[in-house]
């Protein structure tokens, strides 16, 4: 609700149609959990992905093992924000 509310307080429909996908590859410790090997960077982690609509707002976070490639993500992380749309998280 306040991130729609805010929307339409900068003249913008309070659903947002376009956005920004970024990720960034880290070291994680011995912790259990998701871990990969990104070859691009060589780091054995996690890899996190932040999407954003186009005032900065923030849309979903992803943590996923560094090995999982950038063309699989962003399927993840729009079913995550229509599934939030439809349930009225906005």
């Amino acid at each position: 609700m306040l991130r729609s509310r805010l929307r339409e307080k900068c003249g913008r429909h309070k659903q947002p149609t376009a956005g920004c996908l970024d990720s960034q590859s880290v070291k994680c410790s011995a912790v259990p959990g998701q871990r990969g090997f990104d070859a691009g960077k060589k780091i054995n982690g996690r890899r996190r992905h932040i999407l954003v609509d186009t005032l900065g707002l923030l849309l979903t976070v992803a943590v996923t093992a560094a090995s999982v490639q950038d063309v699989t993500v962003p399927a993840c992380c729009c079913t995550t924000c229509r599934e939030d749309a439809k349930a009225g998280f906005t």
